[in-house]
């Protein structure tokens, strides 16, 4: 990636793309922090810098795609304030629109995921909720909450489930759940 090294980025697949941006650098004082987004093309191997984030200065932030469309949201901005915005991108367009507020308190370190059209945002900065996001209606709705909260964890979706585990739980973690949209539950997995 052609751009200064940082972490707590946010990536997404969509498409036949990849994209990350966003993140910071805590090394150095003060933090320095990003709002750049890049698209990987693994066709040709190249990157390629889009707009950037519509959201402004972020890292932690949660992500998923549902689509041709990226939304990111949620995260910390400069002076360590943590946000509850949202917003998406569009490849076609170039272009970051703000969409409805996640719902939940604003936090960092959630976890971003789609399953049959609709985006699944939770967890981060300890919390327990999780919330799915419909893009037709433009709204969140709670969902059942995971039973141990955390912060950096690791989520994805899979054959019409979606996955959450690992991350800081007051500690590390190996642990793993499975949620079930149709029956709104999460289920522990092997760690």
């Amino acid at each position: 990636m052609p751009a200064i090294g940082r972490h707590r980025s946010t990536a997404v697949a969509c498409g036949s793309r990849g994209y990350v941006g966003l993140g910071h650098i805590n090394s150095v004082a003060p933090d320095v922090l990003f709002n750049d987004w890049w698209e990987y093309d693994p066709g040709s191997d190249t990157w390629s810098q889009k707009a950037n984030f519509g959201g402004g200065l972020r890292y932690h932030a949660a992500g998923f795609a549902i689509g041709n469309n990226v939304y990111v949201g949620t995260g910390r901005a400069p002076s360590s304030v943590l946000m509850n915005d949202f917003w998406k991108y569009s490849p076609a367009t170039n272009t970051w629109t703000a969409v409805a507020n996640f719902p939940g308190a604003a936090r960092r370190g959630a976890i971003g995921f789609e399953i049959n059209g609709y985006g699944y945002v939770g967890t981060g900065s300890y919390y327990t909720d999780f919330y799915r996001y419909d893009p037709v209606m433009n709204n969140w709705t709670a969902i059942a909450p995971m039973s141990i909260g955390r912060i950096s964890a690791v989520g994805l979706s899979l054959n019409g489930k979606g996955y959450c585990g690992t991350g800081d739980i007051g500690g590390n973690s190996s642990d793993w759940y499975e949620y079930n949209p149709t029956l709104n539950t999460w289920t522990p997995k092997a760690t």
